[in-house]
């Protein structure tokens, strides 16, 4: 094929690909449009009741315009302002025009909409303080231990809302977060959930939290038995007179553990006076709060009442 030849072929090949796009660009079409509400209100006020947020359309128009129509991102943005609404309702037809309004081509049309009337109404906005519930799951790496409870910063929040919703609310937790094998001290940023709700408002949308790992050690310490509820005026012996008790407790604490930081007591309220000798049962009454587990070597000791 000469050159001539195939000059003359690409032109009429290109020629007729801008005829059947023209043609084709020509014709109507109906493409997927989600479109997003958001309400005006006055900042003193709330809406009542749950309003719809995105809906999807149906959008009807030329090949020509729904090009520009599809460069758009994101769903479509439309305002509904009810600072100055007159009428109590947001119509479906009403609806219709504000999308229509918001379509890049006068050329373009709403051809079905997934909506029903809804009543615009609002109520005075109240505030109510509540407690955040953290949705944290820690586990710690084995031999650590939790030094302190979860800490949260600040560890409320104020819901913005009219009465009725107010009502059913006690407390907002956070977003979920995992934490596995900690070691050491952790803290950061975690977001509040969020309400789901334009009647619902938040004063923040995220607090810090933090909490502190560190190693258990382990220690032994000789404990004097204590003995309560024994006769009055009896004479006793009890074998043996001071117990081992073994202890867990964290790094930071090891060191300052003395055995008058426990109490251990045998009750021997509900034994005979006599010759024999019984055993007790042994009790850890009191320990340092900061004692993760404690374990006796031994649960009983023997009791002589001496006549």
């Amino acid at each position: 094929m000469a050159d001539t030849d195939r000059q003359v072929f690409a032109i009429c090949v290109t020629a007729a690909f801008v005829f059947w796009l023209i043609l084709n660009l020509s014709q109507d079409y109906t493409v997927d449009r989600e479109v997003k509400l958001d309400y005006l209100v006055d900042p003193e006020r709330v809406l009542v009741g749950s309003m719809p947020e995105n809906i999807e359309t149906d959008v009807t128009g030329t090949g020509w315009a729904l090009i520009w129509e599809g460069i758009r991102p994101g769903p479509l943005p439309v305002e509904i302002d009810v600072r100055q609404q007159t009428d109590n309702r947001l119509t479906r037809a009403e609806l219709e025009q504000q999308i229509q309004r918001r379509l890049s081509s006068g050329a373009l049309s709403v051809s079905y909409m997934e909506f029903e009337s809804v009543p615009l109404l609002t109520t005075p906005l109240e505030g109510k303080r509540v407690p955040i519930i953290p949705n944290i799951d820690v586990t710690v790496a084995p031999g650590y231990i939790l030094t302190d409870s979860l800490q949260l910063s600040p560890d409320s929040v104020t819901i913005n809302a009219g009465q009725d919703d107010l009502e059913e609310i006690n407390s907002w937790p956070t977003e979920p977060l995992t934490i596995e094998n900690l070691t050491s001290d952790a803290g950061g940023d975690i977001a509040l959930q969020p309400s789901g709700a334009t009647t619902i408002k938040l004063s923040r949308n995220e607090v810090r939290y933090s909490l502190r790992a560190e190693p258990f050690i382990q220690t032994n310490l000789l404990v004097p038995v204590e003995v309560i509820n024994s006769p009055l005026g009896a004479s006793y012996e009890i074998t043996p007179r001071a117990v081992n008790i073994t202890v867990n407790v964290p790094q930071s604490v090891y060191g300052r553990l003395r055995p008058s930081d426990f109490r251990i007591v045998a009750d021997v309220g509900n034994q005979r006076d006599g010759s024999f000798s019984p055993n007790v049962a042994l009790q850890i009454v009191d320990q340092p709060a900061s004692v993760i587990s404690a374990y006796l070597d031994r649960q009983v000791v023997t009791y002589y009442a001496i006549r």
